[in-house]
């Protein structure tokens, strides 16, 4: 999907990208399937913007950022990021040199702080590591650099000097968030940063990226299953279900006006900070459809209390919504534009 209102601030782009994990059975390893983490995805991000990524666990989230990334390789698909010369290009089609000039635009901070670094290492050692094989200047530079970083998620310098277990888990999501940093990225893909902290630290962390994100023009790729989390952070936000977009809008309209059936269910289940305040809850039926063997048509028309006849054998598209500026979704039930008159590729 391309943005044609603002196609120059588009940073990221994602089209028709896969991930597919081959199962295997029987004495010689045979395939017999495939687990479709990521069905065909198509999205874009904007420079200075935070885009959401929700979605229940095993939707194919985090296996998107890691695609993203190139920590897997995507089955099919492309990923294309725009370059110093303002041009769209292929990530996946780079070659060794530009690849590794890449790397240093796209950075990652994980679920877990715990995993994250490593236990043998001081946070200096950590950090000093990246900067070196990039060629970010000399020893002192180096070091002065982690100062700074250090400083900027309000952690004392002298703290590069200790190891992981002499953090807190809010320190040492803190410490990665300043190590991804610390080559000087323009993207971040924050996997659940803020899932394996306290409610009281998680505040902390969500600020303290809200300002770096100001001071040093950062684009996120937000990966959460929270959905109170996602509305503060986030801009625009992308609902995933058995690895497709289903729903895609900016975080106001889509927490106002959700438009796919599913959406609608996840939304019903954010608790409410009113006593007096009643809400619907809406509970699904059934389990998730295993990724193996997805249904036919909508994937979701298995849970869905709205299914139609057109549901069980047609796969609806993510299209925009009719009356609406930039609200897509995938959907046989809302009324959206013809995929011609629309104006986008999704």
């Amino acid at each position: 999907m391309t943005d044609t209102r603002n196609a120059d601030d588009v940073l990221l782009e994602v089209k028709n990208l896969k991930k597919y994990y081959p199962v295997y059975k029987g004495l010689f390893k045979k395939v017999v399937g495939h687990v479709k983490a990521v069905d065909d995805v198509s999205l874009f991000v904007r420079r200075g913007e935070t885009l959401g990524l929700v979605g229940e666990s095993g939707c194919g989230k985090s296996t998107l950022g890691r695609c993203i990334v190139r920590l897997q390789p995507p089955t099919s698909g492309d990923i294309r990021y725009r370059d110093a010369d303002g041009d769209m290009r292929s990530i996946l089609s780079l070659g060794k040199k530009e690849s590794f000039d890449m790397r240093k635009k796209i950075q990652i901070v994980f679920q877990d702080p715990y995993s994250s670094l490593n236990p043998v290492k001081t946070i200096y050692e950590s950090f000093d590591e990246p900067l070196r094989v990039h060629g970010m200047g000399n020893k002192a530079q180096r070091k002065e650099t982690i100062a700074r970083l250090l400083e900027a998620v309000n952690l004392r310098p002298d703290y590069m000097y200790r190891y992981p277990h002499e953090f807190s888990g809010g320190q040492r999501q803190r410490i990665c968030i300043a190590r991804a940093l610390c080559i000087r990225p323009e993207l971040i893909v924050c996997d659940e940063p803020v899932s394996a902290l306290d409610v009281s630290i998680q505040a902390q962390v969500l600020n303290l990226m809200k300002d770096l994100q100001r001071q040093m023009n950062l684009t996120y790729i937000f990966i959460a299953h929270d959905l109170s989390v996602v509305e503060y952070m986030s801009d625009r936000i992308a609902v995933m279900y058995l690895g497709q977009v289903v729903e895609l809008a900016s975080a106001d309209s889509l927490y106002a006006s959700p438009r796919h059936p599913y959406t609608e269910a996840l939304l019903s289940a954010v608790p409410v900070p009113d006593l007096d305040r009643k809400k619907e809850r809406i509970v699904l039926k059934g389990d998730v459809p295993s990724p193996i063997d997805p249904p036919k048509g909508c994937r979701f028309h298995p849970r869905c209390a709205k299914c139609q006849d057109i549901c069980r054998v047609e796969e609806p598209k993510l299209r925009k919504v009719a009356g609406t500026e930039d609200h897509y979704v995938a959907c046989h039930l809302v009324d959206t534009v013809p995929m011609a008159e629309e104006g986008t590729q999704p």
